[in-house]
């Protein structure tokens, strides 16, 4: 078995493209229950996915959710090194307003890679808010 992987290139070919397809394929099925979930998590109210970590530290992302006084009312987080990850709750954000997570004085009860993604999350927030708040403009005048 081995002097067939050594000698015969086609065969390793072969090999790298069905673990690249095994690959994708659980990748596709991370994607479809993170947006299957983050579609039920928006009925709630106003929602974002914020990033933090890196390519080389790992990347971690937070959803959250507020009510119409900026209260965080659904908090999700989804960290770890493989495909079979998802969104797990983080109940220690549940209460908060926009601006308590956004305060970079305050230490978060959470990581500081998922510190980083929830702050991203709730700028994204913030400035929807704004852009929700903002009267229309006339296009007559």
């Amino acid at each position: 078995m081995f002097d067939l992987l050594s000698e015969n290139i086609g065969v390793k070919a072969m090999l790298l493209l069905v673990m690249w397809a095994l690959q994708f394929g659980f990748t596709y099925i991370q994607m479809r229950r993170f947006y299957g979930r983050l579609k039920v998590v928006r009925q709630a109210g106003l929602t974002a996915v914020g990033k933090g970590g890196g390519q080389y530290r790992g990347r971690v992302y937070g959803v959250l959710t507020i009510d119409d006084k900026t209260k965080v009312i659904h908090a999700e987080k989804m960290s770890g090194w493989s495909n079979f990850s998802g969104l797990t709750p983080v109940p220690e954000l549940i209460g908060l307003s926009l601006s308590d997570i956004l305060d970079e004085t305050r230490e978060l009860p959470v990581s500081r890679k998922l510190t980083d993604a929830f702050r991203d999350a709730a700028a994204y927030l913030l400035d929807a808010k704004k852009k929700q708040t903002l009267p229309e403009a006339d296009p007559g005048k």
